[in-house]
């Protein structure tokens, strides 16, 4: 069953593209102004100029043109326009890592370059059938093995060619916006669903992590995955066997990703199947969700699963406390850093990361993103409009799922050392872009007049961001 939504715009608005711009625009000359003995290097402006631009412009034009597109018409251009944006990224950014960096990976890459050497190691014991000495090495780790036994089994079959993987990327980044289309139309209407897979095809984030060697790309399109079946079997009259047992897989497979985001995922489905009794009115419909649910949690309880997350709840204070003060001695820290914790980082959790847009000698790909950076502090503000939206009218029990996922993994960053990791909020993007789409389609004159202050409030977050990149290395 689809929620029809009551939308008020069918598209996205010229003039919230034009102010952001003109915002990102504001904030960049202020913060030559204020931070003049810290420029960015001139590529780093060129790169942010870029990723605003790129995205408020196309996601304005490109949501009216492709308006009046069928259904059929509308999923072909999204995901063919996906494939071709992030093909051209990974085209470009392998030859632009490799004249930058010498090497196809991107500014100190020690993971991608960690990824890529360790898949060659696994690649030559699979050659020797010696599997178990993979096994034995990743021990209890989990969490680590999906992606290097994945893009081990490339190099097996393929060679260890660095482009092909990232080809691959081209085709799930472009299934994970199809995605998005579809969780944000069966949740609010076509068009915030046309709304929401279009900003998802021309994010910068989830286009940029298509020409990396990381895992980012395959685990958010497993996630979406994951929770598009999730969302069908609950809101769908009749239960498709193919989709449960799909469902138990890729559930399976993003504990191999990353674990605490499968728990968050697992409990989410638990939380809407209790919550949505009325769309899971069918006993057959219930029954088969409640066993995935029963079965996942005892694999949980049985495997060192379990053991981890255990450990990661009752460490994660802890372990918050002791990656800050990390964060705040290492060589080139900020030492201000020690003040991160929980109480801090979850009221800004819906807006952050921010932009660095000051030189920071040691963070070449966070100054690369400053303007990806910014898209999110802005459409940020659609989602805290479809939160109100859904509230005032007591919706918020009809989309249970989207919500729990949301604010369970939110819950789980802000505890921990990578609360204002942009990497690490990735799997909150393509559910952002879902409530933001709704946000927009809610607009009114009465909601519209908050936005130039909003900006203005993000203005000043920024700045002040970079005024403590800066004051903790002074």
């Amino acid at each position: 069953m689809k929620y029809e939504a009551d939308s008020l715009v069918s598209h996205i608005p010229r003039y919230f593209t034009r102010k952001g711009v003109t915002a990102f625009v504001a904030i960049m000359v202020l913060n030559v102004l204020l931070f003049s003995h810290r420029f960015l290097p001139e590529q780093w402006y060129v790169f942010n100029f870029l990723e605003v631009i790129f995205f408020f412009r196309l996601s304005s034009t490109l949501s009216v043109r492709w308006a009046a597109l069928s259904t059929l018409d509308f999923t072909k251009r999204l995901t063919k326009t996906a494939f071709f944006i992030r093909f051209v990224w990974v085209i470009f950014s392998y030859f632009y890592y490799k004249w930058t960096t010498g090497q196809p990976f991107e500014f100190q890459s020690a993971d991608s370059v960690g990824y890529h050497n360790e898949a060659i190691w696994l690649a030559g014991l699979l050659k020797d059938n010696k599997w178990h000495v993979y096994t034995t090495y990743i021990g209890k780790n989990y969490s680590d093995l999906g992606y290097p036994t994945y893009l081990g089994s490339l190099y097996y079959l393929f060679g260890d060619y660095v482009l092909l993987p990232r080809l691959i990327k081209v085709l799930l980044g472009s299934l994970t916006c199809l995605f998005v289309y579809k969780i944000g139309r069966n949740n609010f209407g076509e068009s915030t669903g046309r709304m929401a897979g279009i900003m998802a095809m021309l994010v910068p984030n989830l286009i940029y992590y298509c020409g990396l060697h990381v895992k980012e790309t395959e685990m958010v399109f497993l996630t979406v995955w994951f929770v598009y079946l999730g969302d069908k079997l609950i809101r769908k009259r009749s239960l498709k066997l193919s989709d449960l047992s799909w469902l138990f897989v890729i559930g399976a497979l993003l504990f191999l990703f990353r674990t605490v985001l499968a728990a968050c995922l697992i409990g989410s489905i638990g939380l809407a199947t209790l919550f949505t009794a009325r769309q899971v009115s069918m006993i057959s419909r219930r029954i088969g969700l409640i066993s995935v649910l029963v079965v996942a949690s005892l694999l949980i309880i049985v495997t060192p699963v379990g053991d981890n997350i255990t450990e990661y709840l009752k460490a994660s204070d802890q372990s918050q406390s002791k990656q800050m003060w990390s964060f705040s001695v290492r060589e080139g820290a900020n030492k201000l850093a020690h003040h991160g914790s929980r109480g801090v980082f979850l009221p800004v959790m819906l807006i952050a990361p921010f932009p660095t847009l000051v030189y920071i000698y040691d963070q070449p790909n966070t100054m690369m993103l400053g303007g990806a950076y910014f898209t999110r502090n802005v459409y940020a503000f659609f989602v805290f409009v479809a939160l109100f939206i859904l509230y005032q009218r007591k919706q918020l029990k009809e989309h249970v799922l989207l919500l729990s996922v949301i604010f369970s993994y939110i819950f789980v960053l802000a505890s921990s050392g990578f609360a204002l990791s942009e990497r690490f909020h990735l799997p909150l993007i393509p559910f952002l872009l879902i409530m933001a789409a709704y946000g927009v389609s809610q607009m009114n004159r009465k909601n519209t007049r908050y936005y130039v202050p909003y900006l203005v409030l993000v203005g000043l977050l920024i700045l002040g961001w970079n005024w403590f990149k800066l004051a903790g290395r002074a």
